[in-house]
């Protein structure tokens, strides 16, 4: 066991933060449009916010609410991981709901990797398809996620 430095975080938020930076920074490089990572939002009642990624393009109505998580599906217990899609749901949808006008958002979320359970991958996928948001896989190239 590797002992952690006084002050030094743990790997597993380092990581994390690595891999938010790595998104947002394949955002700024590749998205169309007005790109904004971290732009702050106020919530009514709560401290202020951040949403990980927005993207808008002046003169259109769509626009994307990108959230990143470094969840690690395959640690969790199962009935954590319906809590954790629930929790980050509400999340996405609080963002969403603060919008002027939540016509033409488009929702999304970002995880490095599938869990190594592909009914655990389906069961997170379709918890988040009940909500409306739809699921990317770092791990997981398009052709291969059109192929399943």
């Amino acid at each position: 066991m590797m002992l952690k430095a006084k002050g030094e975080e743990p790997k597993c938020l380092r990581d994390g933060k690595a891999f938010h930076r790595r998104v947002q920074a394949d955002w700024m490089e590749k998205a169309q449009g007005d790109v904004q990572t971290e732009p702050a939002i106020s919530m009514p009642g709560k401290k202020p916010g951040r949403m990980d990624v927005f993207v808008s393009e002046e003169g259109s109505e769509v626009r994307a609410i990108v959230e990143i998580k470094h969840s690690d599906w395959d640690k969790m217990k199962p009935d954590a991981v319906r809590r954790n899609v629930k929790r980050q749901a509400r999340q996405i949808w609080r963002y969403i709901e603060l919008q002027e006008s939540v016509d033409g958002i488009c929702p999304g979320i970002v995880f490095p990797k599938r869990p190594s359970d592909p009914k655990r991958m389906k069961q997170i996928e379709a918890l988040f398809e009940e909500e409306g948001i739809p699921v990317v896989w770092e791990d997981e190239s398009i052709v291969a996620r059109k192929a399943r």
